[in-house]
């Protein structure tokens, strides 16, 4: 029952959050709002210690049939696989309402739809039926287009109208994949899907491509990614902790949980390409992002370029590279929170987000800018830090399986160490450019209590990775068992 009251809180904070008087102090409804988001982080937590250990197939679950003819239910519960970005999930939805101080406007709302696009995150995380991840999958779409639509910046309107065709569009594609599955296999429950399907290898080929595309549709894969810097650089600043940090994990996530282990033989002949495809993101990634003079855009990028290594990962088909692309859906969501909260501090001190109107910031905001470096030397795989065990488990599992796409990937880590050492040394450190900035103040408390928490997780588990690592392998052998790796 747990997992289904977690999942299901944030929508009564919704509703309390709405019911509150429209008179009522804005720290107020911001202090309740931060309670609502702490109840789902605290039952993740409390899950992560009781059940860690148990986490090999799927517990904590609740199932009722909603069409027994076709056998489609509300089935929910948690596994290696999916854990880890439940609790991230609730921890960044924490994090986004903590870094919402640049929403003045319609604030309850704000927190309303925030937090019924979390009531889809975390069932996309512990659905075990197709319709059901499908029902939360799309339970994101509309509140994401509201919170980038409304409360974005001047281009909000745009480009919440290509987030919208683009992910409604990968979605529909996903939807004609699992129709077509759960018709042909008589059932939309994971675990009878699992235990045989009786689909041929053609079939099975010709359901995993739609379900395929329309995953790294979400991811996104490069070419299929023009939405994604448009949606980043016009969302506030919290938006962009969970856009950035759970959206595109949807896509991989549905990779690793239903395509690659419930269609294996559909899905062998597309991983060399997905692999491929992993390789474009990575080295496209570091390349367009050196170009970019908005420090906001610089960070977009390198988020495709670490959804590289995921997409690399999972289709090695063994077992470092499969532990790699679970733990890096993780430690990317770390990052890439913490660097655009910090560009958000950065711009409301400034006023600007050009890099080249930067520099010497580490000498009048010492905590930002130390912290912002932190999160720069992370996302470049900075041995010690948690980006760097799950990139390289990523690599050497790829390598094992793809030796031209492995040492490409590793190529992209140089290349994205130069980037980010490039803007480090442009905009943070070096001289003031601006003599204005002489006078600006360091991050806040409240800006810290954001920003900390996740420098903390990333130092943490850079050293002792097994936190995380060892939760999901008895997943991830379960699924090698399925697809004959090793």
């Amino acid at each position: 029952m747990i997992t289904t009251v977690t999942i299901f809180i944030p929508l009564l904070g919704a509703v309390f959050i709405m019911l509150l008087p429209e008179d009522l102090d804005e720290r107020i409804i911001r202090g309740g709002a931060i309670g609502v988001a702490a109840v789902p982080l605290a039952l993740a937590l409390y899950i992560y210690f009781a059940f860690r250990n148990n986490l090999g197939s799927s517990v904590l679950t609740q199932s009722a049939t909603w069409i027994s003819s076709l056998d489609i239910g509300y089935r929910v519960g948690l596994d290696g696989l999916g854990f880890g970005m439940f609790l991230l999930s609730a921890l960044l939805t924490l994090i986004a309402v903590i870094a919402s101080w640049d929403v003045r406007e319609n604030l309850k709302q704000y927190y309303a739809i925030l937090f019924v696009a979390e009531v889809g995150m975390l069932g996309v995380f512990a659905a075990r039926d197709l319709v059901l991840f499908y029902i939360f999958f799309e339970l994101t779409l509309v509140p994401m287009y509201l919170l980038v639509g409304i409360w974005g910046d001047e281009n909000r309107r745009q480009a919440a109208i290509k987030f919208f065709i683009y992910t409604f569009l990968g979605s529909t594609i996903m939807l004609a994949g699992f129709l077509a599955f759960g018709i042909l296999a008589k059932s939309f429950s994971f675990s009878a899907l699992s235990a045989g399907d009786g689909l041929s290898r053609t079939a099975q080929i010709a359901v995993a491509a739609p379900i395929a595309l329309g995953l790294l549709i979400k991811v996104p894969a490069v070419p299929l990614h023009s939405w994604l810097l448009d949606v980043y650089v016009s969302s506030p600043v919290s938006t962009n902790v969970v856009l950035s940090g759970i959206l595109p994990k949807l896509g991989t996530f549905g990779l690793l949980q239903i395509a690659i282990p419930l269609l294996p033989q559909g899905m062998h002949p597309l991983l060399p390409y997905i692999a491929i495809l992993g390789v474009i993101n990575i080295i496209y990634g570091a390349f367009v992002g050196f170009m970019q003079e908005d420090l906001k855009a610089l960070v977009a990028y390198s988020s495709i370029g670490t959804l590289g290594f995921i997409l690399l990962g999972m289709s090695s088909g063994n077992a470092v590279g499969l532990n790699g692309a679970v733990l890096q859906q993780f430690t990317h969501g770390l990052y890439s929170a913490l660097l655009f909260i910090s560009v958000g501090i950065f711009y409301a001190r400034t006023g600007t987000r050009k890099i080249s109107e930067l520099g010497g910031l580490i000498g009048r905001m010492p905590w930002a800018g130390g912290i912002f470096a932190v999160g720069s030397l992370a996302a470049m795989g900075l041995p010690g830090l948690a980006v760097f065990s799950s990139e390289f488990m990523s690599i050497i599992g790829g390598f094992t399986t793809f030796p031209v796409q492995g040492i490409l990937a590793a190529l992209g880590i140089i290349l994205g160490a130069f980037y980010f050492l490039y803007m480090l040394a442009r905009a943070i450190f070096g001289p003031i450019k601006n003599p204005a900035y002489e006078g600006i103040q360091d991050a806040s408390l409240i800006e810290m209590t954001a920003i900390v928490p996740l420098a903390v997780l990333l130092v943490l588990l850079g050293f002792f990775p097994d936190l995380l690592v060892l939760v999901q392998r008895h997943a991830v052998e379960s699924v090698l068992t399925v697809i004959g790796g090793s």
